[in-house]
């Protein structure tokens, strides 16, 4: 059976048309000699990774500072798009300078660390990557955080740096090194902290809108494990037996 040329263009076009309506996956990558998943977890040893956040407000500015991470994620420095983790950080690990603006920011009123003691930023994929260079990249990190009992969706502005294991990097960490850079907004009232009832403290001495800043390092070896501290008391071993009696004097 002979087709026209009609008939020939129709599906050639047709084709087209359904090629094109399928979705195109692109996989950015850096220029380093590493490929393929892999883990890596917040390692002091790799850098000393901290969260800054700034508030600034009508009466009053103020910085509150954590330098105790915690989260593992997962990237391909060949497909940068693949990256997907989970990072926390303990309120009571948060310090603002003030040892009472410390203890009212844990209560009740404002994070109430009783209940909710952590902040969970889950990152699912990465968007918009673009390689800076070599071994860097600028991306937009989508996924949730999650703070006093609330979740919402975040798109967080990032940088990458990826180090292959080196020389000069052994020399703090063995395997492979990320350094990963984050500047971003937080509205405390999206996540239902807004002080104390009829105060209006929001706005005046302590802003509604954070500025977020945050430094990551991570590398392919687990960090050491925490040493528990042990609470309990002492186990009483055996009483010491007294010392013999000294033996009797010579006699005359």
């Amino acid at each position: 059976m002979r087709l026209s040329v009609f008939t020939l263009r129709l599906i050639a076009l047709t084709a087209i048309l359904s090629t094109s309506a399928l979705p195109q996956v692109f996989a950015t990558g850096l220029d380093v000699n590493a490929s393929g998943p892999k883990t890596f977890y917040v390692n002091p040893r790799a850098g000393n990774s901290q969260v800054t956040v700034f508030s600034r407000s009508t009466l009053e500015d103020f910085t509150t500072v954590c330098n105790r991470v915690s989260g593992e994620w997962q990237v391909d420095p060949k497909n940068l798009e693949t990256f997907r983790g989970r990072f926390s950080l303990r309120v009571e690990d948060m310090h603002t300078g003030i040892e009472l603006r410390d203890r009212d920011m844990r209560g009740a009123e404002w994070f109430d660390v009783a209940r909710y003691p952590e902040v969970v930023i889950e990152i699912s994929r990465a968007e918009n990557v673009r390689p800076a260079s070599a071994n860097t990249a600028s991306m937009n990190l989508v996924g949730t955080c999650t703070m006093h009992g609330q979740t919402n969706p975040v798109t967080i502005p990032a940088t990458l740096a990826y180090m292959v294991e080196s020389p000069q990097t052994m020399k703090l960490v063995k395997g492979d090194v990320v350094r990963v850079r984050a500047d971003f907004t937080v509205k405390l009232s999206d996540y239902g902290i807004t002080g104390p009832r009829g105060s209006e403290i929001i706005g005046v001495k302590v802003s509604d809108e954070q500025e977020v800043k945050v430094t990551i390092f991570g590398a392919t070896e687990k960090p050491p494990e925490e040493l528990a501290v042990d609470t309990q008391p002492a186990a009483r071993g055996a009483a010491v037996p007294p010392p013999p009696p000294p033996p009797p004097p010579p006699p005359n």
